[in-house]
């Protein structure tokens, strides 16, 4: 069975509902809801859609409406974006005879946003845009065909609230040193068995999870050190924000062969080491989270060091 393609770039397999994770994760953000508070109606369905952060695809109807409030009955369609952030009437899509689609920000408190740039009038829209209401994306696709039965991550349904933001500390368990392999994480983090081994006169290195190798360059190979450190450093914070390393520490601190490198160059590292961990299926362990930055998405259990000849 050949994979589906994602819609928004075209050129990856999709691997969350509808989208590749690279896609994905530029709807990340540091706010976290549920899947259940965006929820749609449509009454006239045309071929284009909303793509939330699940890859769950929203039809839209000619003219459909975001927001946090339902209104009455209507023959609009409706998007509803259950979050604070989001004004009751927030924004408007609209389709005009000849296909075209716009976009009108309906004086949200929040703002509506075409990738990262805010809109004040009405706006045509291109197929892949990346939309955000307040604090919540989605991308706009104007002509989707196919479509597939999502299953929503668990990892996905938390959710921080705005006014929660400043009291992470209430729920920050008491630090500890015990670090065994009864311990265990609140939400889907697993404990995984990891060895590292470099040779002595560097040149990289091999990074060994639960008994299966990959071989890393010089700065994949610190890449993934830093996060195993971080993760294994903040293994007291609560699950929901443990163990990221930001692209400027990342920037600052690893071996690149690049004069200035950049944001962009920290992206196409994680991108390679997550091709090299896929295809010696260890799964997707390298977890990107937008503001935050990224992180090992399991607990590592050290094993001892080995040091290569």
């Amino acid at each position: 069975m050949i994979a589906m393609q994602c819609p928004v770039c075209s050129t990856r397999a999709a691997e969350v509902g509808l989208l590749c994770e690279e896609c994905r994760d530029d709807l990340s953000s540091p706010l976290r809801i549920t899947p259940e508070q965006v929820q749609s109606r449509s009454r006239q369905p045309t071929k284009a859609v909303l793509i939330d952060y699940w890859g769950r695809s929203h039809r839209l109807d000619p003219i459909t409406a975001i927001g946090r409030s339902a209104e009455e009955p209507t023959d609009e369609g409706l998007i509803l974006v259950l979050e604070a952030s989001a004004s009751r009437k927030h924004a408007v899509l609209r389709q005009a005879a000849g296909g075209s689609w716009t976009i009108e920000d309906l004086e949200s408190s929040n703002g509506t946003f075409i990738g990262d740039e805010p809109i004040s009038t009405v706006v045509p829209l291109v197929s892949g845009n990346r939309l955000v209401f307040g604090d919540v994306g989605f991308y706009f696709v104007a002509n989707l065909e196919a479509e597939q039965p999502v299953s929503v991550d668990p990892l996905a349904a938390t959710t921080i609230r705005s006014q929660d933001r400043l009291r992470l500390s209430d729920v920050v368990a008491p630090p500890t040193n015990d670090f065994d392999e009864a311990e265990r994480t609140d939400a889907g983090l697993p404990m995984r068995n990891v060895r590292l081994s470099e040779p002595t006169g560097g040149g990289g290195g091999l990074v060994e999870v639960d008994g299966q190798q990959v071989q890393l360059t010089t700065t994949q190979f610190e890449f993934v050190v830093v996060l195993i450190n971080r993760m294994i450093e903040e293994s007291h914070q609560p699950d929901l924000v443990r163990g990221f390393v930001r692209s400027s520490e990342l920037i600052a601190d690893l071996s690149w062969d690049a004069r200035d490198p950049s944001e962009n160059h920290v992206k196409q590292l994680v991108r390679r080491v997550r091709r090299v961990l896929d295809k010696a299926k260890l799964g997707q362990l390298i977890e990107s989270r937008h503001r935050f930055g990224y992180r090992l998405r399991a607990m590592p259990k050290i094993l001892p060091h080995t040091k290569l000849p």
